[in-house]
């Protein structure tokens, strides 16, 4: 069958009833002293004959008549002996509609609207909105919103359509706001007053500048069912977006933010979220900057250096805002302590200080950096030990090296470095792991101007700073000098009247200091005496020759900058 054909057939089966008409009821409007009062209904289907009013003690009924009203202009009846009862009515119109349904008013009661409740009062962009739902009363025509004022309570504003209000004249950034809502119908019977609700009011107080803190404190949201599951902290910082830094309970009032900075704008505020149900209030924005002192957070003893005119050098770091009442270079050495200013002169991120006091000739010597910033808050830096060098000649030709360890609480490698020098030419001799502290230096003072050897050693160390920064460092030790061992070269025979005249040892180089030979017969008895190398025995005593034989010789001697040192043996005298 054609689609169009159906449609047709429908609509004629169906329309008389979707068009038959309705009797319009009166609009009950409301219910004043038993006075009930309406609106006169517009009735198309002909001229109304009147109105119906039907009435009951318990609204799901049984409804019976109580009144006809037969003037069509009448627009209020007195129920004369409602009592004190509750009643409900509701109305119909009396018209000659043959097939038409008559309709039903709204059913209004004799008491005044229910109350309606907030839901939420909160503070945006420094207004307050606030919101309710609806009084269950159908009767209601409007709500009516009071503000606490200086004067009182004062109604601000009816909202005769909708169920959200923005008070633009409130101040929530003075105080808090307090609001009451009652909801009224067409007679003016107002609802009973629902429970106050107020906005959250947030104060910020800047503690001492040595506690780095703000206090935050507000009042606690009221009147919530369930009450206030927690509260929500939010920060903004010079002007940027809000950010939540921490929750606190729904009994709490009171917070401490503890990482204030100086020369920082902080803005807080405070959202409170009902139990049970995303609602949320948020209080006004309170902005605050705080004078702290500003404290070491960067304390760093990088290097401590021996410069060649046996200064010490100190590099250290420090975050140059910190705001110090003293900073101190603390050095010990041999149980020796010195203290010494680092504020002088001002200080920067990197700093570089000569310490001339310390005595670098001794031993090794321990540094560390100590400071006091103005709330008396005491830091202290890692520590550096420097590196002591002592050198020996030896009798083989060697000089003995050794030193203390190169130790910075920040190193994660090391080696070292050994320099040689020799008529102010230097060589590089070794260089050596972080465990090794000692070397014998083969030396050879062939075509050698002097005959003094010098060395330093170079520690050359990794460091890991806090916040993983990697740097380099050298430390140079105290330089330190020694003086070759030189051999002497002694005859075991000579012949007074032969080739070999006269028994004389002879050093390889160098000069002496001090110079004893002594000669003594095999029975201990002493025959020769000479305090100059260059005076050797003859093989005579007292100006006789002695017999041929063994002979005993003891040879003292001190070369220049050396220790006494001593030999003896034996020598045979021919004729």
């Amino acid at each position: 069958m054609n689609r169009s054909l159906i449609i047709g057939i429908l609509l004629v089966l169906i329309g008389p009833v979707l068009l038959q008409a309705q009797l319009e009821a009166p609009a009950l409007l409301c219910v004043s002293n038993d006075t009930l009062v309406w609106d006169i209904p517009a009735v198309s289907c002909a001229t109304p004959d009147g109105y119906r009013i039907l009435a009951s003690e318990s609204a799901a009924g049984p409804y019976n008549e109580l009144a006809t009203i037969t003037d069509v202009t009448q627009t209020s009846f007195f129920h004369a002996d409602a009592g004190i009862a509750t009643w409900f009515y509701y109305m119909e119109t009396i018209a000659n509609c043959p097939g038409v349904n008559p309709l039903q008013s709204d059913t209004l009661d004799n008491r005044n609207p229910e109350v309606p409740l907030f839901r939420y009062v909160t503070v945006e962009d420094g207004q307050v909105v606030m919101e309710w739902d609806p009084s269950p009363s159908p009767e209601v025509i409007a709500y009516v919103i009071s503000r606490n004022t200086t004067m009182g309570t004062s109604i601000i504003d009816t909202v005769p359509d909708g169920l959200m209000y923005t008070d633009l004249n409130a101040s929530p950034n003075d105080g808090k706001e307090t609001y009451f809502v009652v909801a009224i119908d067409a007679c003016g019977n107002a609802s009973l007053t629902a429970p106050l609700h107020e906005t959250i009011f947030l104060e910020t107080n800047a503690l001492d500048s040595c506690e780095q803190a703000i206090e935050l404190s507000w009042n606690l949201y009221q009147n919530w069912d369930g009450g206030i599951a927690e509260h929500t902290i939010l920060l903004s910082e010079n002007g940027g977006p809000f950010d939540p830094i921490a929750t606190v309970a729904g009994n709490v009032s009171s917070y401490v933010f503890d990482q204030a900075r100086g020369e920082v704008l902080y803005c807080f505020k405070v959202v409170a979220g009902q139990e049970g149900t995303n609602l949320i209030s948020s209080s006004n924005e309170t902005c605050t900057s705080i004078s702290v002192v500003d404290p070491v957070d960067r304390l760093n003893l990088l290097n401590v250096s021996l410069s060649p005119s046996n200064e010490f050098i100190v590099d250290w770091q420090i975050n140059p805002n910190a705001e110090l009442l003293s900073a101190d270079l603390l050095s010990e050495t041999a149980g020796i302590s010195t203290l010494q200013s680092l504020l002088a002169g001002g200080f920067a991120a990197e700093n570089t200080f000569t310490d001339a006091q310390t005595d670098p000739s001794q031993e090794f010597s321990i540094f560390s950096i100590s400071t006091e910033d103005q709330c008396g808050e005491l830091r202290n830096s890692n520590s550096v030990q420097t590196i002591f060098l002592t050198a020996e000649a030896a009798d083989d030709a060697t000089n003995q090296l050794r030193w203390t360890p190169y130790l910075n609480g920040l190193q994660q490698s090391l080696e070292y470095e050994i320099y040689r020098i020799v008529d102010g030419v230097e060589t590089l001799v070794s260089v050596e792991t972080s465990s090794i502290l000692s070397l014998n230096d083969q030396v050879s003072i062939d075509g050698a101007a002097s005959l003094e050897t010098c060395y330093y050693i170079l520690a050359k160390a990794r460091i890991e700073l806090p916040g993983g920064e990697l740097r380099s460092v050298v430390s140079r030790s105290n330089t330190v000098c020694v003086m070759p061992v030189a051999p002497f070269y002694i005859p075991n025979v000579f012949a007074p009247e032969g080739v070999n005249q006269v028994f004389r040892p002879a050093l390889a180089f160098g000069m002496l200091e001090e110079y004893q030979l002594d000669i003594f017969d095999r029975w201990g008895g002493h025959v020769f005496l000479s305090r100059d190398i260059e005076v050797g025995w003859n093989g005579q005593s007292n100006g006789e020759p002695l017999a041929a034989g063994l002979y005993i010789y003891r040879i003292q001697w001190r070369q220049a900058g050396g220790d006494l040192k001593e030999v003896a043996g034996g020598v045979n005298l021919l004729r």
